[in-house]
């Protein structure tokens, strides 16, 4: 579903999308930054009101202040397109002739989840969020340094990052250094691949496990305090959510 997604927010003037799942409740989304986590799940109740007083296999055209917005309403999901007044209408009808057959087919094999509205385990990335991503990171680990040293920090980080290659290869292209601070060599297109932020959230998640600490600790709390300064973007974007289930192993 993030390949059709990203397939669709590759459009020109196209801004965001999202599938609202009809019988499962699940929605897949790429939004822009702007949109909260809080904000995703009311936007999910009124598309799927919306699509309730919508005829079948019918489209409607939406006008904002700063854009336009177009929803179809298919047989097993509603989707929602958010896009510029200049978007390019002819060269999304034809990538929509493709995706919106396979949106329904992904969904035929989908659990109903009954009064619930469930996001995807990942947000839209871009360069900004990348570089938030980053700092994250670097916020996390540089607070491990004082308890456990930049010798261990530097190790563990680079340990945690050979862990999760062997799920996301994308991440052979960040760098850890001998002070145990992330980035990235070059910035290679994969590198707005949308898996990074589940790829890089769980980078985090095993590091934090390799810390050694006595007795029971809130993971998802010693993030958040870790990273107070940025905590606010962060929060935008989804972050703590989805470090949430990576750490309950939820995903």
């Amino acid at each position: 579903m993030e390949r059709i997604l990203s397939d669709i927010r590759s459009v020109p003037g196209v801004t965001g999308a999202m599938v609202l799942a009809k019988e499962s409740l699940n929605s897949y989304h790429l939004l822009p930054a702007s949109f909260t986590a809080k904000s995703i799940k009311e936007l999910g109740r009124k598309l799927l009101k919306l699509s309730e007083r919508l005829p079948p296999h019918s489209r409607l055209n939406l006008k904002f202040d700063n854009g336009i917005g177009l929803v179809y309403n298919l047989e097993k999901s509603v989707v929602l397109i958010f896009g510029r007044s200049n978007l390019e209408f002819s060269l999304l009808r034809l990538v929509l002739k493709s995706a919106l057959q396979s949106i329904e087919r992904k969904l035929e094999q989908e659990v109903p989840q009954p009064d619930k509205i469930r996001e995807t385990s990942t947000f839209v990335i871009d360069k900004a969020n990348l570089n938030l991503l980053i700092e994250a990171i670097n916020l996390v680990s540089q607070g491990y340094v004082k308890d456990q040293g930049i010798f261990w920090v530097t190790q563990n980080l680079r340990k945690a990052k050979d862990d999760v290659i062997k799920e996301f290869p994308q991440i052979s292209s960040f760098y850890v250094d001998n002070n145990g601070k992330v980035s990235i060599l070059g910035a290679p297109k994969e590198m707005l691949d949308q898996k990074i932020p589940l790829a890089l959230v769980k980078w985090i998640d095993l590091f934090v496990n390799k810390a050694p600490s006595p007795g029971e600790r809130d993971r998802i709390a010693d993030i958040k305090e870790l990273t107070t300064r940025i905590s606010k973007p962060l929060e935008g974007i989804g972050f703590y959510d989805l470090y949430s289930k990576v750490a309950k192993k939820l995903v």
